[in-house]
């Protein structure tokens, strides 16, 4: 007997979804969709800015020569950017070299190939004349929070010279849950609605996927170490 008695998913704004799951059994609604949400939250991969080396700056404290902001700025204006890479790869570097007055964009990042940003138009600071504002950026793939000193202890060999930085790597900025319950004349349903919010970098149909794909692993695990042979 199938468990699944209707799922809905479709868009509710700007890189937003709304997910809806009926089961036949209602008693495990609030499982099924608490749990899709605890994976969404945790384990998805995505790629973030991991090491930061801008001429002339050797610590978080020095301010930029011609530039409207200070380093700590620039950094959490970089944080913010949002790569995905076609072919796979878990480490790779990127370039701002410009000497343009005026805003510096996302978009004037030299990128490697098969690697694109979604939110070209992202401010990252602001050029005096006659300024040249060159820096690396050190990008990476993984899931979940890293600290600045879990980051220098996993990618040490990538990061000689850069500011290292705190990150989170997860593309899914938020999920919210509810239960909604639907009253009929003879019966009840109850449906989990979830509200997914994605950075773009990502297809929302894959990450569900992945993540229920990601559970059954984990539960055929449990199950089968259960076998008694």
């Amino acid at each position: 007997m199938l468990m699944l008695q209707q799922i809905k998913l479709i868009p509710c704004g700007y890189n937003k979804f709304k997910l809806g799951i009926i089961l036949n059994d209602k008693n495990l609604v609030q499982t099924i969709g608490n749990t899709l949400r605890r994976v969404l939250m945790s384990d998805v991969v995505g790629y973030a800015v991991i090491g930061i080396n801008i001429d002339g700056v050797y610590n978080e404290v020095d301010k930029i020569n011609g530039i409207k902001e200070d380093v700590i700025e620039v950094v959490n204006n970089v944080k913010r950017l949002e790569f995905m890479c076609q072919d796979g790869r878990n480490v790779f570097r990127a370039v701002i070299n410009t000497s343009k007055k005026g805003k510096v964009l996302a978009s004037d990042i030299y990128l490697p190939d098969g690697v694109l940003i979604f939110n070209r138009n992202h401010y990252i600071c602001n050029l005096g004349i006659g300024i040249r504002f060159r820096c690396e950026l050190v990008v990476a793939c993984s899931k979940g929070y890293l600290s600045a000193s879990e980051v220098q202890g996993r990618y040490n060999s990538c990061l000689h010279g850069c500011l290292v930085l705190d990150v989170d790597f997860n593309p899914i900025k938020q999920v919210s849950f509810k239960i909604i319950k639907h009253e009929f004349n003879v019966y009840s349903q109850e449906e989990a609605e979830l509200i997914i919010e994605t950075n773009g970098s990502v297809d929302v149909v894959e990450v569900i996927f992945g993540c229920c794909l990601n559970l059954n692993k984990n539960f055929d695990s449990i199950r089968d170490s259960l076998k008694i042979s």
